[in-house]
């Protein structure tokens, strides 16, 4: 075959391509009218076009296994009222749920990630508005792109939907950087330095994991001092954790019993800015730890905003940390700090670890005899014996004697022996 015979025969087979390309795109699109057409012709109850400024809280009115309440239900919120704003300017004539497309859903997934929010300004609850600058972690995007994702789901029978537009849209690896756990020496530093309105909250938060919100709203009532044992539904997950008392915080906690004059609260301070401006009590701390040189916040490439190492959730990751470095099995501290997964709590105990291995082998002796003698004998702190009773106390009264009763023996056989 000549070089022109072979040019024309593949601009021709380019074409049957093209052609037969649009020719399967055009079947498509008269196939989705056909079908609203049929649909609207068989159908014996008539369509709800759910228009989508409405869309949010018509799905709020479906049955669910799990609500989401107070903060994470105004987020989600927040986040329909941004991609109903995109539709509205790049899409003017998206109206209701079943209008929205595959396409629609890939735009506004392709702007966030880019982007961040299409509407810079937010409202809150409250009344209250900020400014959100920058780009969205890849978590952040793939929060909003369920969100949205489960109202699709929750209104398809009602809307006559087919497709939901978010389902086959990949999702991104949630390369996520995680808050660092405080050193001793800066846990040293903060107890040291704290003031009356910062030190209860490092003191309960590194005692016990709570969130930043349970230790702020912790209620009298949800503290027994006979069995030494805090038992609260967390905020954030609505589950109900359980956690021992350790001595200092228990002597913590009844000094400030003595001074509550009868209130609901442990910390009623805290308690009301938390309700009332809880940005201003992250905002305290940060500006507390800054004050003592420990660095809050990190440069990520690829995102425009700074991102939190170590701030009040640091303390959860502390307490994973020296509990497994003190030895406390992986269930144990999963049960205590509740939401956070095996694979985040493994994380710091691995660090833990590593560390507990490094010590020990600086305990041994010179087995070359180089020196001439050998290391002392490395002593647990005092506080472990108080924590091996409250284990001891927790063991007679929890549910899970046998994982508990796992605990001590690792104690007695590791630590105090």
């Amino acid at each position: 075959m000549k070089k022109n015979e072979a040019l024309d025969y593949e601009k021709a087979e380019r074409e049957k391509i093209i052609t037969g390309t649009a020719a399967i795109r055009n079947k498509k699109q008269t196939r989705r009218k056909a079908e609203k057409i049929v649909s609207s012709i068989i159908v014996t109850e008539p369509v709800n076009d759910i228009p989508l400024g409405q869309a949010f809280a018509e799905s709020l009115k479906k049955p669910k296994k799990r609500k989401a309440t107070g903060d994470f239900l105004h987020a989600k919120e927040s986040y329909w009222r941004d991609f109903v704003a995109f539709m509205a300017d790049k899409f003017s004539g998206v109206e209701t749920t079943r209008d929205v497309e595959r396409k629609h859903a890939d735009a506004y997934i392709s702007y966030i990630r880019e982007h961040g929010r299409f509407q810079k300004i937010i409202e809150w609850n409250g009344g209250r508005s900020y400014r959100r600058k920058g780009n969205y972690s890849n978590k952040t995007c793939n929060v909003i792109h369920d969100s949205l994702k489960e109202v699709f789901k929750l209104l398809m029978d009602e809307a006559d939907q087919a497709e939901n537009p978010f389902a086959k849209i990949e999702k991104l690896d949630n390369e996520s950087t995680t808050r660092e756990p405080f050193t001793e020496d800066e846990l040293k530093n903060i107890f040291k330095n704290a003031d009356s309105f910062l030190y209860p909250i490092f003191a309960v938060g590194i005692s016990t994991a709570l969130r930043e919100g349970d230790i702020c709203t912790l209620r009298w009532k949800e503290i027994d001092f006979q069995s030494n044992i805090i038992q609260r539904r967390a905020l954030k997950t609505r589950k109900i954790v359980e956690i021992p008392i350790m001595a200092p915080l228990r002597n913590f906690l009844l000094e400030l019993k003595t001074k509550s004059d009868g209130d609901e609260y442990v910390l009623p301070e805290h308690a009301f800015m938390y309700m009332n401006n809880r940005t201003g009590i992250s905002a305290r701390v940060k500006k507390f730890l800054e004050a003592l040189n420990i660095t809050t916040t990190k440069k990520v490439p690829g995102r425009t905003r700074v991102v939190s190492v170590k701030d009040v959730h640091s303390l959860r990751h502390s307490f994973c940390f020296y509990a497994g470095l003190y030895g406390i099995p992986l269930l144990v501290v999963k049960s205590i700090v509740g939401h956070m997964t095996d694979e985040m709590t493994a994380h710091y105990q691995r660090h833990a670890d590593n560390k507990t291995k490094r010590e020990q082998m600086l305990q041994m002796p010179d087995l070359m005899n180089l020196s001439g003698s050998t290391a002392g004998k490395h002593l647990p702190a005092p506080e472990l014996e108080n924590f091996r009773a409250q284990l001891v106390l927790l063991a007679n009264t929890s549910n899970n004697v046998a994982l508990i009763k796992q605990a001590i023996a690792i104690f007695d056989k590791n630590l105090l022996s």
